[in-house]
């Protein structure tokens, strides 16, 4: 299903994504279609991030985020 969102953005980030565009030669919506893919990729890497640092603080155990990232991915 395709849906159509429309986005208001200030002139200097709107200068920004433009400049991206034309980078990546890219459209507008797939752009932001990666940009919204990497925002929920991050946002669920800290959530698991946590979770995890919470777990092992309660068994002693330190984990860095490399050994978060290779247990998630």
């Amino acid at each position: 299903m395709r849906n159509v969102v429309s986005l208001r953005l200030p002139d200097e980030l709107l200068s920004k994504v433009k400049k991206e565009m034309k980078r990546q030669d890219t459209s507008f919506s797939e752009l932001m279609k990666m940009a919204l893919d990497d925002y929920f990729f991050k946002e669920e890497f800290f959530r698991l991030r946590k979770k995890a640092l919470l777990q092992s603080v309660k068994k002693g155990k330190v984990y860095s985020d490399e050994d978060i990232f290779k247990r998630v991915s």
